[in-house]
Order: structure tokens, then C-alpha cells, then sequence
């Protein structure tokens, strides 16, 4: 069990997360020039999660030899990133921001699949411990 183990860790790459932005702007190539074969990419505005953008992005994995392994997809709206705060801020969890950040994340994955990516990866908030919350 243990070599089992060992032999599926030797398969794994190791990547960073970059922003669509950076990645737009020639970080594909500081991903490859640290030896690393593939890349997170994030967004936190989802209006320039197009099919141009996506066919840029596309053709820079393609050219810098870097994989895309998700697109990290932020969530539009206040995030406050603390345990105070963040349960009532982040993610799917806060009914009155939920029904945008769906769209968001919808938006996300059209732009996953238009960059050829099979995966969308997000926080999606803080569900409550209790099981007879509302919200649970």
C-alpha cells in the first residue's frame, strides 16, 4: 500500500496560481522559466472571462509548454477573508449575495470549457457546524 502511494505522488506536477491577468501579460513564461508544468489560473472579475481571453490563454499554454489545471473563479461581491467575518461574507454560503456568485460561477465554467480546462475551483463558504441551522 505504501509504494502504491509513493509511485501515485511521483505523478503528481507541481504548479502556482496565477492571475488571468498576469497570465495575459507573459507570467505562462515565469511559470515555465521556474520549471514548473502547470498552473492555477485565477479571476476575480468575470467580465473578462471571454472566448478572446480564452483563445489567448489557450495559445500561452500552448506555447509556454505550461498546463492549466483549473481556473480558480473569485466571486464577485465583499469577501472579508478572517474567521470573524469571512463566514458570513464568503462564498455560496450568505443567501443575499448566493444567486450572483451562481451566475459568476457559471460564467467561470463556460470559460473553463471554452479554454479547453476541465475543472473550476472556488471557496464556497463556511457551512454552519450546526445541522439544524437554515442554512446548513
Amino acid at each position: 500500500m505504501f509504494c502504491e502511494c509513493r509511485r501515485e505522488l511521483a505523478k503528481l506536477k507541481l504548479g502556482a496560481i496565477i492571475s488571468l491577468e498576469s497570465a495575459m501579460k507573459g507570467g505562462l513564461s515565469r511559470i515555465r522559466d521556474l520549471g514548473l508544468p502547470t498552473c492555477q489560473v485565477s479571476c476575480w472579475n468575470p467580465d473578462i472571462m471571454n472566448e478572446d481571453v480564452a483563445k489567448e490563454l489557450r495559445a500561452a499554454s500552448r506555447d509556454y509548454g505550461v498546463e492549466v489545471t483549473t481556473i480558480w473563479t473569485g466571486l464577485p461581491g465583499k469577501a472579508v477573508w478572517n474567521f470573524i467575518e469571512g463566514p458570513v461574507t464568503i462564498g455560496l454560503v450568505p443567501p443575499e449575495t448566493r444567486e450572483l456568485r451562481v451566475k459568476a460561477l457559471k460564467k467561470g465554467s463556460d470559460f473553463a470549457r471554452m479554454v479547453g480546462v476541465q475543472s473550476i475551483t472556488t471557496h464556497v463558504g463556511f457551512i454552519p457546524e450546526w445541522p439544524g441551522d437554515r442554512i446548513y
